[in-house]
């Protein structure tokens, strides 16, 4: 296997995700064993960045659509690792990116909230999808091209390996939190940071302790000297205009 970890992060692009996004990087580099690569995949107005010009209509968040680039970025090579922003980890990703594929193009937990498959942690044999997979000039110019791929991928087994459901725990489900490798606030109407992004009615969590759990990570990267300030200014100095459903 690769020496260095690939993580692909679908966020916001205008700083709208900074407080849980330095608490996730702190947390994967904090577990992590390798070297970690983390590509950010970010809405733009550069219409000829990699991320800039997709048709996102259909998108329930600013990033939903980018998973599935994600192999031809790495030029169809060797493996990477796709997650949402929204996420703690507790547990080394070189042991996720070194999983067993058996021989298969992509793993992804089982679930039923998109046919099968939960498709919020991807590891991609980047070359086994080529195959699979629509040219991303395409992908950019459909609107469904995000829905057309879970569709393709979703509850089949013999193409998407089972990944263990600690990897992508949604918003703690009926686990301890010492129990769980990827804690995922998976229900954006009760994310303690409360994206701006998002539309819908803002809840408080049903876990106290999952709450918190985002809140002590936080705390650790600002100890580490991660800038949430600093970052949102950053992202703010060129704002994007969402044109997704936001919820």
């Amino acid at each position: 296997m690769s020496d260095v970890v690939r993580i692909f992060i679908g966020s916001s692009a205008n700083g709208e995700d900074a407080d849980i996004e330095i608490a996730y990087e702190n947390s994967i580099r904090e577990n992590c064993s390798r070297d970690v690569d983390i590509v950010w995949m970010r809405q733009t107005n550069d219409s000829n960045s990699f991320w800039g010009g997709w048709q996102t209509p259909r998108w329930s968040t600013p990033f939903s659509g980018y998973r599935w680039a994600i192999p031809e970025y790495c030029k169809f090579q060797g493996r990477a690792i796709y997650t949402d922003c929204d996420m703690i980890n507790y547990r080394d990703m070189a042991d996720l990116i070194d999983t067993d594929l058996q021989d298969k193009p992509v793993a992804a937990r089982r679930g039923s909230r998109f046919g099968g498959h939960e498709f919020c942690v991807m590891v991609f044999d980047c070359e086994a999808f080529e195959q699979h997979s629509l040219p991303v000039k395409r992908m950019k110019s459909i609107a469904e091209s995000h829905h057309r791929m879970i569709n393709k991928f979703s509850g089949k087994d013999n193409m998407v390996m089972s990944l263990n459901r600690k990897w992508n725990c949604l918003d703690g489900e009926d686990l301890n939190l010492k129990d769980v490798w990827q804690l995922h606030f998976t229900n954006m109407a009760t994310q303690p940071w409360h994206p701006g992004w998002y539309t819908g009615e803002i809840q408080p969590h049903p876990r106290a302790d999952v709450a918190q759990a985002f809140q002590d990570a936080f705390n650790a990267a600002i100890a580490n000297g991660y800038d949430n300030e600093a970052l949102r200014s950053d992202l703010q100095q060129d704002i994007v205009n969402y044109n997704i459903i936001g919820k």
